[in-house]
């Protein structure tokens, strides 16, 4: 006995040694980062142009400031050569303005993809991350490794060695969304700017590019609070031959647009000339009038915010129309406007009131099926621990008989139990979900080897620790037998394996924002559930016929006795055991909560709709979370009721 506590000990330090997290080559980090970053962001550049792959080619123009701006800014550049552009600076510290639409997102991304393509091993990523959702009382670069292990799945720890070996350029987007009212001060957008003039990349100013709304960058120089260090552009408006060609690459019929381009050019200051001037405003009016009617009609109008709000109400039923003509799905237009409507209060409400829930301020601009339950406010947790709940009953209601049949197996039973116990708990504790794959395919690679040692080590250690405790009160009483010892290691080293091979797998994982979009995160999370409890149910099954085998091994006296015993260990095991993967999927269990909250104002396969709407051009896909396709496009639904 002392022999074997001994070598259980060895065990335990050997494991505290393989259970160290591995050194982190920052290298390969970046690199996998670097690709991820491009497929996301290409997909996002095709979105925001509308399905199409050739963006206006935007001029803009450098707003000098009295002093602290950064040099090599010239005074004017287009959109073709803002990578050429940005390298000139010193520092490389970028505020990219403009009216609402002037094309400043798509400006960024152009600029990151040119960043990509020509990146070296030892630059710096650029990653875009959104600004409304920072809480500004958290430190910038703690918020930034939340928004790279959020968005690509990074562990915290990774994320965080690359944003301190200044490995990420921060691409933030959207410094006016962070306050509903400009004329309120904008607190957060000036907090914001406060921290980002602190940020430093050892003994000079951080490399960095925001954009921001020319009115929220005027209100706050005009109170002395601005972007030091930095070149700060303006993107200017279309030009009406850039709107020509624009219409004549994207329409059927580009006659009809002549008389709409040539009046904006006759009349620089009406209401068809404000629709012109800017990609987001030519894009609407392109998408509204190719599924019904003439532009013709755009000259009736004088007033521009009246024009723009005509367009607006008409943009959802058109693009709807249009997407019906590919052959695609189709939802009734009103239905559409309801449900994104619902969800654009949301994140409306979330900018207006600052609202932060679980410690996390709710994002403004960012819909992400797993964390999108405080839609639904705590009867999504509630629902979610109930089901947890259920899956939990199911695993253990089948304790009680076995325990009657087979008393020396009571131990297990309550140990059983407790792991379920605690299973829930730790799901009900957790107020933000995380979404958990398993990567059996690791196991071919060295890395992954190496990431299941120690996992795997102390499920040996705890198997053989617990059997020793379920054999030690039964040595000396009539009945005992060696074998005992040997059933229970067959009973319970199965799991203990699965459990350590699924943690190892899983603790060191690094996976990138999937390709096939968000959706595939809560799919990932379920399927790696049920990998998980029907791989412990199949163990247990097949370590219930080996431990039969050898304390009773009459019953196995044929081999077709023993193929019928296993079919229907398997079946009991995966009914009690695979329900088990329920609790484990944590996130597809909180979007299937949040689904169950806001059935009659929300469609009951919202990942679908979600992705349809992305796919009519009314959604974007920013990483892992969808958003509206403009600022504009939200607010407007926002008003719906």
């Amino acid at each position: 006995m002392f022999t074997l506590l001994l070598a259980l000990v060895s065990l335990a330090v050997a494991a505290a040694k393989a259970l160290k997290p591995p050194a982190v080559d920052l290298v390969q980090a970046s690199g996998k980062l670097a690709e991820a970053v491009e497929t996301s962001e290409l997909a996002q550049r095709t979105q925001l142009l509308g399905g199409d792959n050739q963006p206006i080619d935007v001029a803009f123009t450098f707003h000098a400031a009295p002093s602290r701006v950064a040099s090599g800014a010239v005074p004017t550049g287009r959109l073709s050569e803002i990578s050429d552009y940005y390298r000139c600076l010193r520092p490389r510290r970028l505020l990219i303005a403009g009216a609402a639409g002037a094309g400043k997102t798509v400006l960024a991304v152009e600029l990151m993809l040119s960043l990509l393509e020509q990146r070296e091993a030892d630059e710096p990523v650029p990653v875009r991350m959104a600004l409304a959702g920072w809480d500004t009382s958290q430190p910038l670069d703690e918020w930034m490794a939340d928004q790279l292990a959020d968005t690509y799945q990074l562990r915290k720890p990774t994320a965080r060695r690359l944003i301190d070996r200044g490995c990420v350029l921060p691409i933030l987007d959207g410094l006016d969304e962070m306050d509903a009212e400009v004329d309120a001060g904008s607190p957060r957008a000036a907090a914001a700017l406060a921290a980002l003039n602190w940020y430093q990349a050892g003994r000079q100013k951080g490399p960095l590019v925001v954009t921001c709304r020319t009115t929220t960058c005027d209100a706050l120089a005009a109170r002395r609070i601005r972007l030091l260090d930095a070149a700060r552009v303006e993107v200017s408006s279309v030009t009406a031959e850039q709107a020509q060609r624009f219409v004549e690459t994207r329409v059927l019929a580009p006659e009809d647009w002549y008389p709409v381009v040539d009046h904006a050019r006759r009349h620089s200051h009406g209401a068809a000339a404000h629709v012109l001037s800017t990609p987001w405003l030519l894009t609407l009016a392109v998408t509204v009038y190719e599924a019904e009617g003439d532009p013709v009609a755009l000259l009736r109008f004088t007033d521009p915010e009246a024009l723009r709000s005509h367009l607006l109400d008409r943009f959802v039923p058109a693009a709807i129309e249009l997407h019906k003509r590919a052959g695609n799905r189709v939802y009734r237009p009103e239905q559409v406007i309801n449900w994104l409507g619902f969800l654009a209060r949301y994140l409306s409400d979330n900018i207006r009131k600052h609202r932060a829930m679980g410690g996390h301020v709710l994002s403004g601009t960012d819909l992400v099926l797993h964390r999108l339950w405080p839609i639904a406010g705590m009867r999504a947790r509630t629902v979610d621990i109930a089901i947890s709940g259920i899956a939990g009953v199911v695993s253990v209601s089948w304790l009680v008989p076995f325990s009657i049949l087979y008393p020396t197996r009571v131990p297990f039973s309550i140990i059983w139990a407790l792991l379920v116990i605690g299973l829930i708990y730790a799901s009900a504790r957790s107020a933000w979900p995380v979404p958990k794959s398993i990567s059996p395919g690791r196991l071919r690679t060295p890395e992954g080897r190496r990431a299941v040692v120690g996992p795997v080590t102390v499920a040996v250690i705890a198997t053989l620790a617990v059997s020793l405790a379920i054999v030690v009160p039964y040595i000396g009483q009539p009945g005992y037998s060696p074998t005992l010892v040997l059933v229970n290691l067959f009973l319970l080293l199965p799991v203990g394996l699965i459990g350590g091979l699924a943690f190892g797998l899983r603790r060191n994982l690094e996976t990138t924002a999937s390709s096939k979009g968000p959706n595939a995160l809560v799919r990932v999370d379920l399927r790696s559930g049920l990998l998980i409890g029907f791989s412990a149910a199949t163990a247990l099954a097949i370590a219930d016929f080996g431990a039969i085998s050898i304390a009773a091994p009459g019953p196995m006296g044929s081999v077709g006795g023993a193929l019928i015993f296993f079919i229907i260990s398997v079946v009991f095991y995966g009914i009690f055991v695979g329900v088990l993967g329920i609790i484990w999927a944590s996130a597809w269990r909180r979007y299937v909560a949040t689904v169950l909250c806001t059935r009659r104002r929300l469609p009951r396969r919202l990942g679908r709709f979600l992705a349809w709407a992305s796919e009519a051009g009314l959604l974007r896909i920013a990483g892992n979370a969808y958003q509206f396709r403009h600022r504009e496009l939200q607010d407007n639904l926002a008003d719906t009721q």
